[in-house]
């Protein structure tokens, strides 16, 4: 891919011819009648994935095809930030791979898994891109999670992973683990959102809402199952959202009546179902089944409603990784 950036119309531009490549609702029809996975693969060849299905051998594999879409996504992903004015956005929102990694090496390393067993659930991809791919190996090799996070303590990453090791230390329990892992990336991602241009950041505010405000919510409704403290469940959510008062957020983690509780979210489509749910598993799965569907519809209809903005560029990437 060229790389222009210093043409503000130039990552837009491509993402509209991206969008063209998608998989069309017909091609996925002609997936799902896949008579087995060779066959699914050659379907999906001619596409933006034959790159990467290429690198795979046989006998295919769901996890490897699924690692090889991945690949796909990412590597857009990171090609577009190659072209942007103002990538810092979209370098915030590519972290989101690299935790998601973090995450997965640090619950293997907690229940004993070998490096071998490891390597077949994660792609390093993205740190491969970043240059940072070394030091994950040397992570995933880590004897335990304290030796896990040695392998970080010179990167940007370290504090955070510092926090989810104790934090899994002492609560042998992967949500809250993940939970801080997911607050380092939701705050860069706000602190990069805050230095975007008003008029791109009213575009990609719906994006944000869906994203930072849905994923606090649903940490501060877990934490129920936790039982946590209002302090300790502090501890877990990002300082900043979007819409909802980070002292609201923390209410709901002692509050006797959650449902009551709820009745001071924001009166909208997003959040009205949820307080109409009885118990909080059943409100969690609403509140981010509703989430996606709105994420995706955001997405799709970006591309009509406000064109040629930065933002589409996220819409791109939202319609291709779901």
């Amino acid at each position: 891919m060229v790389t222009l950036r210093g043409d503000p119309v130039y990552a837009v531009t491509k993402t509209y011819g991206l969008k063209s490549y998608l998989l069309s609702a017909t091609a996925l029809e002609e997936l799902a009648y896949a008579k087995n996975l060779s066959d699914l693969v050659d379907i999906l060849r001619p596409s933006l994935y034959g790159p990467f299905l290429a690198q795979l051998l046989k006998p295919f594999t769901a996890a490897e095809i699924e690692k090889a879409l991945w690949k796909s996504l990412v590597n857009h992903h990171y090609r577009l930030i190659q072209t942007s004015v103002k990538p810092k956005f979209l370098e915030q929102l590519f972290m989101r791979y690299v935790y998601f990694n973090v995450k997965t090496v640090l619950k293997s390393k907690a229940l004993g898994k070998s490096p071998d067993e490891i390597i077949k659930n994660v792609d390093l991809y993205p740190e491969e891109l970043l240059g940072i791919r070394d030091i994950t190996l040397k992570a995933l090799n880590a004897k335990d999670p304290s030796e896990f996070l040695t392998e970080y303590l010179e990167t940007e990453l370290a504090e955070t992973i510092r926090t989810a090791v104790k934090v899994w230390t002492e609560r042998k329990d992967f949500s809250a683990s993940d939970a801080i892992i997911d607050k380092a990336y939701l705050e860069g991602l706000y602190k990069a959102f805050k230095k975007v241009g008003r008029s791109e950041r009213k575009f990609l505010t719906p994006f944000m809402i869906y994203e930072l405000d849905v994923k606090a919510l649903a940490t501060a409704l877990r934490a129920r199952f936790w039982k946590l403290t209002s302090s300790q469940v502090r501890n877990l959510l990002p300082a900043e959202t979007v819409t909802l008062d980070p002292e609201f957020l923390t209410s709901l983690a002692e509050i006797e009546d959650v449902k009551k509780g709820l009745e001071k979210l924001p009166e909208n489509e997003l959040f009205a179902k949820v307080r109409s749910e009885q118990n909080l598993s059943a409100m969690l799965s609403m509140l981010e089944e509703n989430a996606k569907k709105m994420k995706l519809r955001w997405a799709y209809e970006s591309f009509y409603k406000t064109p040629f903005r930065q933002a589409l560029v996220v819409s791109y990437l939202v319609l291709k990784e779901n």
